[in-house]
């Protein structure tokens, strides 16, 4: 049985945020605000997903379940539409649709070829697509930011392929290949040091609830891979997705 953090141990906790503060203003960051925001919005956030996976947990409603895991891949597509800044037609839903089928496709089988559940069950769906969605969200944002920074400094390149004959997809293919490649080294990176510089947070605490370490380390491996699959999907499809979406019918950039 994990040990339980008290209310007191909890408010503690946050104590460690004043050496956060105080080493940013010492700086003059100017980010304290920032900070209390950050952090403030994450208790809420936390403590309300907590409230609520209670009760989704106890119905287990595949209906209401469905409705969570299409919620979260908009509100993720909303926060990389955000970051990026790229304002762009029809780009919220390419990016919608490349999270979902990467995320979707790979719970699947997961769930069912893997993990061998025979119905959808809440406690291992939502968790496990949290993680997913969120390296997705993650990883899309840096593709989507890089092959924009790229195409937008390479535009003469571009257009100078294109005229000498070569196609969409063959003008773009170095700006494609290299914000992919960018997109999937912080998942690589993540991985090489797993189990020697860290220990991953489901795995932790899976340990401190209890549960064998080999046990722990069995899913861990089967969630690591499933994220990576999942963001070289979902970077793949938003990818190619947008070098077709940069150009007219006259193949001319309109970025």
């Amino acid at each position: 049985m994990v040990k339980q953090i008290s209310t007191g141990g909890l408010i503690l906790s946050y104590s460690m945020l004043l050496i956060v503060i105080y080493l940013t203003h010492r700086e003059k960051l100017k980010i304290t605000k920032d900070i209390l925001i950050s952090y403030g919005r994450m208790s809420i956030q936390l403590f309300a997903a907590g409230f609520v996976l209670l009760y989704v947990f106890k119905m287990n409603n595949i209906f209401l379940t469905s409705i969570i895991f299409v919620f979260m891949i908009f509100f993720a597509t909303r926060i990389v539409i955000k970051r990026t800044k790229v304002q762009m037609k029809r780009i919220t839903l390419y990016l919608f649709i490349s999270i979902f089928i990467s995320s979707f496709s790979v719970l699947v089988f997961v769930l069912f070829g893997i993990i061998h559940l025979k119905n959808p069950n809440a406690r291992y769906l939502i968790p496990l697509a949290g993680m997913i969605i969120g390296n997705s969200m993650n990883s899309t944002a840096i593709g989507i930011e890089r092959f924009f920074s790229k195409a937008n400094d390479n535009r003469e390149l571009i257009e100078s392929f294109l005229c000498l004959g070569a196609n969409r997809y063959e003008a773009l293919m170095r700006i494609r290949e290299d914000a992919f490649r960018s997109s999937l080294l912080p998942s690589l990176s993540s991985a090489s040091g797993m189990g020697i510089v860290f220990l991953p947070g489901m795995m932790t605490g899976q340990i401190l609830s209890g549960i064998n370490p080999i046990e722990s380390v069995n899913y861990q491996i089967v969630i690591v891979i499933s994220i990576a699959t999942a963001v070289t999907i979902s970077n793949y499809l938003i990818l190619r997705l947008l070098e077709k979406s940069i150009f007219n019918n006259k193949n001319q950039l309109i970025i």
